[in-house]
């Protein structure tokens, strides 16, 4: 975890950088740099959350070729990356951040075909004259642009950004209650997309940018000859690597345990003397049994608090998040503060799964409507399903639709056209998930993580697992029993018990707030996240803008 802002500026007096902001990202070591290109003057910072390479070194890094370089986050197949890339030049550190720079050196901008991992970079190329920006497959690293006559602005947190930030409307907002695309509550301010970068090698690509999408997750290329003993065997196989891979050698990594299939997983192959739970025993919810089953042995730690806890935090949480987002965040901000506490540096958790594999209850009941229209016997009632549940379109957009008015239901169904894809109604919406309600999950996890110093590692977003639930049968993944069920095979195959593998009941980072704010339950009954969002909402503008 560590913290990247810089400007790229046609004159020679950039915008001053104020990487103070970002300390909590990265409080081993922070500065600036700046370097001349033929076209522009760029402002560079950084600070540094040391993993690996413990030692002191000089951020951003510079690099004898002509390269400097700000890198957020991790590129786990650095070893394997150096030693294709080791021609005799002497090595200078044990980090990621070198191989990166000669992964450039030698591929350009295909070098990010070949890195596995979660960043967001920045890269000025003095031999080539340009500056590079980048975020990872699964946007699991953010990355913040926005421009004006000073120049191009970027930042790993709005907050960070040269310019005072103002309250703009944003379209997901009123779908999902929170933003997770380009556009966001803060005017001119854009979020990098997953898989994409931004190249500049002109003044002209300084002002409205046009960001390049270098990755994907597949469409139309599902396998439908993958027999199941193949599917359970790969993601097993990937599984245990993207685990090993993400846990630091020599160094302690926690795991959370939610209680649910997913964390139970990455404990089973990780078996880290570090777990964690976040349970309500007052509330009469009670996280820590299937925890602990789920622990191999470790004691797992339970994490509480109650609704003055939540107050007390609120503010912190929502400065620290930049934009509102979900109760999610509330949990894990004292999971993180507790595993600070600890002085463990790198947590795993189990993101990734549900999208990539089919893990939500809307799946299981999509999938029944998928029956239905394949049925043979139904084939010349279209006209009746259509009656019974809208278009596909439609159907999807009403589940992700949470506007209370329904006002949101029109860019729901561009969501869903736009990010959807093709295939069946399971497929369809896993995968506008994917780039969307997903993207609030990874923001949650990296933000409530950096707020305490701590990197947050997700094993099943490793490019090989998205890439391989791109390619697996949806029958593999939602059958007539169970949602997710290749995992719930590979769990069973691990030694996950059975009161875990074969639970109906979704688990996950929750708050009991039906139980703390009686009366306040909206249409989407316990689970309705409405009055949370308007005081999470309410507290944010109070941070960002009442302040002043």
């Amino acid at each position: 975890m560590c913290g990247i802002l810089g400007t790229i500026s046609p004159a020679s007096d950039p915008a001053i950088l104020h990487t103070g902001t970002l300390s909590h990202r990265g409080p081993d070591a922070r500065g600036n740099t700046r370097v001349t290109l033929p076209w522009c003057t760029v402002s560079l910072g950084m600070t540094r959350l040391s993993i690996v390479d413990r030692r002191a070194l000089t951020v951003p890094f510079r690099y004898h070729s002509g390269i400097t370089l700000a890198l957020n986050g991790e590129v786990y197949n650095w070893r394997e990356l150096r030693a294709e890339l080791s021609d005799g030049t002497p090595w200078e550190t044990d980090c990621d951040a070198e191989v990166l720079a000669r992964a450039w050196e030698r591929w350009g901008v295909h070098c990010l075909s070949r890195l596995n991992g979660m960043w967001a970079l920045a890269l000025c190329d003095e031999a080539r004259g340009l500056v590079f920006l980048a975020r990872d497959r699964a946007g699991e690293k953010p990355l913040y642009y926005t421009w004006d006559d000073r120049g191009l602005h970027f930042a790993s947190e709005a907050k960070a950004l040269p310019i005072v930030l103002q309250e703009t409307a944003c379209p997901e907002v009123p779908v999902l209650e929170f933003d997770c695309l380009e556009s966001t509550p803060f005017q001119g301010v854009h979020r990098l997309g997953p898989g994409e970068y931004i190249l500049a090698t002109h003044p002209c690509d300084l002002g409205n940018p046009v960001p390049v999408r270098w990755w994907e997750l597949p469409v139309g290329a599902t396998d439908e000859g993958m027999t199941w003993d193949t599917a359970v065997d790969e993601l097993q196989s990937l599984l245990a690597d993207a685990v090993r891979l993400r846990i630091p050698d020599g160094l302690a990594a926690a795991v959370l345990l939610s209680g649910g299939i997913d964390s139970a997983i990455v404990q089973a192959i990780a078996r880290s003397p570090n777990c964690y739970t976040v349970t309500f025993p007052d509330d009469g919810v009670d996280c820590m049994t299937d925890a602990q089953a789920c622990s191999f042995g470790t004691a797992t730690r339970p994490v509480t608090f109650g609704l003055s806890d939540l107050h007390s935090a609120l503010p912190d949480i929502a400065w620290h998040l930049d934009s509102p987002a979900t109760w999610t965040a509330v949990a894990q901000w004292f999971i993180a503060q507790r595993i600070s506490q600890d002085g463990i540096r790198v947590w795993l958790s189990g993101e990734g799964a549900d999208e990539l594999f089919a893990g939500y209850s809307r799946h299981r009941a999509l999938w029944y409507i998928d029956q239905a229209h394949a049925d043979p016997v139904l084939s010349a009632y279209g006209p009746v399903r259509r009656v019974a549940f809208g278009d596909d379109t439609d159907t999807l957009a009403r589940l992700l639709d949470r506007s209370t008015t329904g006002t949101g239901h029109d860019h729901a169904r561009w969501l869903v056209d736009w990010y959807g894809g093709i295939g069946t109604l399971v497929e369809r919406m896993a995968r506008t998930e994917f780039h969307t309600t997903m993207q609030v999950l990874l923001r949650m996890a990296d933000r409530m993580a950096a707020a305490f110093a701590i990197e947050n590692r997700s094993p099943f977003l490793d490019y090989r697992i998205m890439e391989l639930s791109a390619r697996m049968p949806v029958r593999h993944k939602v059958d007539g029993q169970y949602t997710k069920a290749v995992v719930r095979e590979v769990a069973r195959r691990l030694g996950v018990p059975l009161q875990v593998t074969d639970s109906t009941t979704k688990r996950g980072l929750f708050l009991p707030w039906s139980q703390w704010c009686s009366g306040t339950s909206g249409a989407r009954g316990k689970w309705d996240r409405s009055s949370f969002a308007s005081l999470l909402a309410a507290t944010w503008r109070a941070v960002f803008f009442d302040s002043r």
